[in-house]
């Protein structure tokens, strides 16, 4: 799928389903910036979206939804490298420069090509991203580019992550286990449904 049909579908996502679902139960209210300033720290620190908190304090936020194929996955994922990236520059990804404070997460019940007719989520969850580093920085979560599996590991009380790549190498990514998350490092879960 093209970059503009995906920016059609999470556009499409936010606009009809999260801004009506998730962030009323956040109580956050989302707030307009100018589309220059917006595509400018989307691209340089990861944020998608703006908004105000119950206690009027300003937020950022970064959003990723998926189709409904992807319901029997647990975790949310980050872009990490883009190894083949001929730029040296442009190689570390959205790991490296998510500057977000929150990651919303969501799968639909519908699928991409009729994400018009999604009614809702199948499951979704709102990330602490300042937890989530924390929890990188004291050993808490662990990647590791050694770990040879699809899927996070608990090992004693830390979560294990591998590096996978995408199916075009465009790019790898960071799976986090969200019910491993619930376990291990319950602070970097504000809020989530239908993750068991």
């Amino acid at each position: 799928m093209s970059y503009s049909s995906d920016r059609t579908f999470t556009n499409y996502v936010h606009n009809n389903l999260a801004a009506k679902i998730i962030y009323p139960k956040m109580d956050w209210v989302i707030q307009n910036v100018a589309d220059r300033l917006g595509n400018n720290i989307d691209i340089n620190n990861a944020v998608d979206y703006m908004a105000v908190d119950a206690n009027r304090r300003l937020i950022t936020i970064q959003e990723r939804f998926r189709e409904v194929r992807y319901q029997a996955y647990n975790d949310f994922t980050i872009r990490y490298m883009r190894p083949e990236n001929s730029h040296e520059e442009r190689r570390e990804s959205e790991f490296f420069k998510l500057d977000a404070e929150f990651f919303i997460y969501g799968i639909i019940n519908a699928y991409k090509e009729n994400c018009t007719e999604a009614t809702g989520f199948v499951k979704y969850a709102v990330l602490n991203i300042k937890n989530l580093k924390a929890c990188i920085d004291n050993g808490t979560i662990i990647i590791d580019c050694n770990l040879f599996s699809r899927t996070c590991k608990k090992v004693e009380n830390k979560m294990i992550c591998p590096i996978n790549a995408n199916i075009d190498h465009s790019s790898n990514f960071v799976p986090f286990d969200i019910v491993i998350l619930k376990d291990v490092a319950p602070e970097v879960i504000e809020y989530q449904e239908g993750f068991f």
